[in-house]
């Protein structure tokens, strides 16, 4: 870590992150902090992009100008560093679904990034519509969560598509309680 980059991951850390939390409120703040962010996530050093995936995470939607970078780092070989793109992406980029969905859709088979990918796409709802096509066939898995998950997501993106309908029915008679209650509660609506 150059002396540079820990100066500044110093500083946006101390008092409890309020620089951070400052530029979700503060385009005089998020127009000097934000960048420096963005400089690390090209940084060769993980724990650097680790980091500042944490921060931008904090900054929330006020950071939406980094999401194509943010995005790219959903692939990263190193696991947290995909988790906390998946989760930083969801934060600052849930507004602009063409930037963030297809990034989510795309790690719906790592184990890892799978639940925190649904629940960005279920946020998003009806305009995820792409990756409806992905998330149906998670109804497999063996996970009463990811099932529940699948629910909540299918029908947030699109409760009255014929597969979606069908989901629903197969739910209703799941071996999981909380399955069958997440039907039950999207059934009535």
């Amino acid at each position: 870590m150059s002396a540079e980059e820990k100066a500044i991951l110093d500083r946006v850390n101390a008092a409890n992150w309020a620089e951070l939390y400052r530029c979700r409120w503060s385009a005089p703040d998020a127009d000097r902090v934000i960048p420096q962010l963005a400089r690390m996530l090209e940084s060769d050093d993980s724990q650097i992009i680790d980091e500042a995936l944490r921060a931008l995470f904090r900054i929330g939607t006020a950071a939406v100008s980094v999401a194509g970078p943010v995005a790219k780092l959903t692939q990263s070989v190193f696991p947290i560093t995909k988790q906390l793109a998946v989760l930083t992406l969801g934060q600052i980029a849930h507004t602009v679904p063409d930037q963030c969905v297809e990034p989510l859709a795309s790690v719906l088979t790592d184990p890892m990034c799978c639940r925190d990918a649904l629940r960005v796409l279920a946020f998003i709802g009806p305009e995820a519509e792409t990756a409806l096509d992905r998330v149906l066939p998670l109804f497999e898995n063996t996970d009463a969560k990811v099932r529940k998950a699948v629910v909540v997501v299918a029908t947030s993106i699109n409760a009255h598509h014929p597969d979606v309908v069908k989901i629903l029915r197969l739910a209703s008679d799941d071996r999981s309680k909380i399955v069958r209650e997440a039907a039950g509660k999207f059934s009535r609506n």
